[in-house]
């Protein structure tokens, strides 16, 4: 399975070579977000592959504080712009003050719902969680696909589905949603259920580009996808991707999604 480095054309099977080069890039990163708890450098490709690397203050042994790295998050910096009311912080136990997620709804409406809600790990969690909430965002959503599925037309895609119900050719499912609602409902559990960013997307491919990242010159798929009530970026290493995408042909894509305010 591709990981969230892979997906964006990093090689990581060899972790100490991997690791080598992720210090390189911190260190080349030109780009600050400062923020309370720290600061993000972000280390940006040319094919709008982003990491962004957390340093945070930490003292040392002669008690000077310095900025460490103390953890990083991948991103890419796509055309999508999406309509979302933030209403809730989603954090898990091991995240750090900059790391987090967010839960939103989709095309909100007067009431604040919309379409359908999503969780999404936020790339500039600790710059933006300190915001009032719930709060109406425009933010760009990608996600890092662990599975595709490529269809020629919509006929195509519908065939292929051979159990009712059959999605359709624009649906969005917030996987992560519905499994920390089954994690509720079970009568043992040690710890409170926290969703996850885990979504299914089925949408129309508006655009789409075969990449190389620079650093590896692994490939990477990237593509516009037109869903229910939003179009998504998603990217993807071709490892994971079955059929073959095409211009306003249709993609189902199982993936992790990473989103940061654009508003």
């Amino acid at each position: 399975m591709a990981s969230n480095l892979s997906t964006i054309g990093f090689d990581d099977s060899n972790p100490d070579e991997l690791e080598e080069l992720l210090l390189r890039l911190a260190q080349e990163g030109r780009a600050r977000v400062a923020t309370p708890h720290g600061d993000y450098a972000i280390w940006r490709s040319r094919t709008g592959a982003e990491v962004w690397f957390h340093l945070a203050p930490v003292e040392n042994d002669t008690g000077a504080v310095e900025r460490e790295i103390i953890g990083l998050t991948p991103f890419f910096e796509g055309t999508s712009n999406v309509s979302i009311n933030v209403t809730e912080i989603v954090k898990r136990s091991d995240d750090t003050m900059m790391e987090g997620a967010f839960h939103a709804w989709v095309a909100p409406d007067d009431e604040g719902e919309g379409a359908y809600p999503l969780v999404f790990d936020a790339v500039d969690f600790a710059a933006m969680s300190h915001r009032s909430l719930p709060e109406r965002w425009r933010a760009r959503i990608c996600g890092f696909a662990r599975e595709v599925s490529a269809f020629a037309d919509e006929p195509s895609f519908l065939s292929w589905q051979d159990e009712e119900p059959r999605m359709a050719p624009r649906s969005f499912i917030p996987v992560g949603l519905f499994a920390a609602c089954e994690n509720d409902a079970m009568e043992e559990r040690s710890t409170e259920p926290v969703p996850t960013s885990h979504a299914l997307i089925v949408g129309k491919v508006l655009a789409f580009e075969k990449l190389e990242n620079e650093e590896s010159s692994k490939p990477l798929y990237w593509m516009s996808l037109e869903s229910l009530a939003a179009t998504y970026d998603v990217v993807a290493s071709p490892d994971v991707v079955e059929g073959e995408i095409v211009i306003g042909g249709i993609v189902q894509a199982g993936c992790w999604l990473f989103g940061r305010a654009i508003t």
